[in-house]
């Protein structure tokens, strides 16, 4: 079993820094631990992702070496030594997550305050201070070892860091195998209903059948039951006859009743007739009989129609089950949260802005271009660092009430400068929009980002006024 960093870092360095931080910071020490719990794997996930070859692994090497072990060995000291300490903390912390993070710290800091309670600059704060302890266990690990041995140890945290980073994280640091556990809970909970679902319509046909069955029997056993107390009676009935006739003529002989024997042949006659009833009856056993078996046979016949007709019930039902689930899912497109679209309705939008559109299209019933732009949506110059994000915050008023909209922001650069770094802004400013939402509340699994470089221009790229229309960002309604 692979070492686990996370682990170590929570046994040597998660409580005394969340309660020295909580107290530097001025926050509440549970909301520091909360917060570290998500920092330390977030992190680790983007050294992993920056150590993909040796190239880059010898980077994290060197940002290793530059690391004053000194100032890490005792947290209460460093903390003790005043303000001037704590700076060269976050000084050292800040240059790593610049080189680790870059664009997309702003977006990460936006997560960490959301899932902690902290405050964006406590938070942001509090990412500068843990990264120098990370690099600090990861450089005792791999003293001697070189860039191989770093690689090993850091692919061998996969598994670790994708089942301590919060949902959603990985997706915003572009770390693909950090999502793997979400991904797999969620197959699993829907495999576990669909079996739950075929495992209780299949004890609905046995039990079905088995009901049927057990009234076949029930019949069966009746029928047969008759016929035998009908054989019964009929020989009873003949023996008593035979004997009271048997019974007259020993009287008569012994009484030497002489007249007796001219009433012999009428008494004869009168046994034969009674015999000939009695063999009638035995006729009637017989046909009671049989009709007791016909009736089994038919019984078993109705009971196997039965489990065919429940069978075929059970089918329908599925099939009807699946068509209501699909009316649900179109129904559910325009679910709409009361409290949020009371909100939503007092928002004023600016005009030909994303949300203006994206409102519209949602209330005209979800018709037309599923498409928008934002037209007031600014960034620093070469950078992701959002300046005006009051769109986006337009946008997620409109997205809290409709829960069942998800999205997908797309980001897009002129052709000018080199097109791998504009492929990577336009990744990182499509992020910084997905931070700024889930900041304010949307749940990250409804949100994609998408960097598209300087792909699919709006505009001419030979003009300025050209170029600044397809530096853009775009909102889609996934379908």
């Amino acid at each position: 079993m692979s070492l686990n960093l996370l682990d170590m870092l929570k046994d040597q360095v998660s409580g005394p820094l969340a309660n020295q931080a909580a107290s530097f910071l001025g926050e509440d020490e549970s909301a520091v631990t909360k917060a570290l719990g998500g920092i330390f794997p977030s992190v680790l996930g983007s050294v992993i992702g920056g150590a993909s070859d040796k190239s880059s692994a010898s980077g994290i090497m060197d940002m290793i070496g530059g690391l004053d072990m000194g100032m890490l060995g005792n947290i209460g000291d460093l903390f003790g030594g005043g303000a001037s300490s704590v700076n060269g903390l976050l000084n050292s912390g800040g240059g790593i997550l610049n080189t680790l993070l870059g664009d997309k710290m702003g977006g990460m800091v936006d997560m960490i305050s959301k899932m902690s309670g902290l405050g964006s600059g406590s938070a942001g704060s509090l990412m500068k201070m843990a990264a120098p302890f990370l690099m600090g266990i990861i450089g005792k690990q791999v003293a001697g070892k070189g860039v191989g041995g770093l690689m090993d140890l850091l692919m061998g945290q996969k598994e670790h860091v994708a089942k301590a980073m919060p949902s959603g994280m990985g997706s915003l640091l572009g770390l693909g195998f950090a999502d793997m556990g979400d991904m797999a809970g969620k197959a699993m909970g829907a495999v576990t209903g669909a079996a739950g679902v075929v495992t209780g319509a299949a004890g609905d046909v046995a039990g079905a059948a088995k009901d049927v069955v057990g009234s076949a029997g029930k019949m069966a056993s009746g029928a047969v039951g008759g016929a035998a107390n009908l054989a019964g009676s009929a020989g009873k009935a003949a023996s008593g006859a035979v004997g009271s006739a048997a019974n007259a003529a020993g009287e008569a002989a012994s009484t030497g009743l002489g007249w007796i024997k001219w009433a012999l042949p009428f008494l004869a006659i009168g046994a034969l007739a009674f015999w000939l009833f009695t063999r009638g009856g035995a006729d009637k056993i017989t046909g009671a009989v049989g009709d007791a078996v016909e009736a089994t046979t038919d019984a078993a016949g109705s009971a196997a129609g039965a489990v065919g007709d429940v069978a075929s019930a059970a089918g329908e039902m599925t099939k009807d089950a699946a068509g209501a689930v699909a009316d649900a899912a179109g129904a559910v497109w325009g679910k709409v949260d009361a409290t949020a679209k009371a909100a939503l309705d007092k928002v004023t939008f600016a005009a030909g802005s994303a949300g203006s559109q994206m409102n519209e299209y949602i209330t005209g019933g979800f018709k037309g271009d599923s498409n928008f732009t934002f037209r007031n949506l600014n960034f620093a110059t070469g950078s992701a660092e959002l300046g005006s994000a009051s769109e986006v915050d337009n946008l997620a008023a409109i997205l809290k009430a409709y829960p069942a909209v998800n999205v997908t922001v797309n980001g897009y650069t002129d052709n000018t400068g080199d097109a791998t770094k504009n492929q990577a802004l336009s990744e990182a400013r499509a992020a910084s929009v997905m931070g700024r939402l889930v900041a304010q509340g949307i749940d990250v699994s409804r949100i994609k980002a998408v960097g598209n470089g300087d792909a699919n221009p709006v505009a001419s790229n030979d003009t300025a006024e050209g170029r600044a229309q397809n530096r853009r960002i775009e909102i889609s309604i996934n379908k």
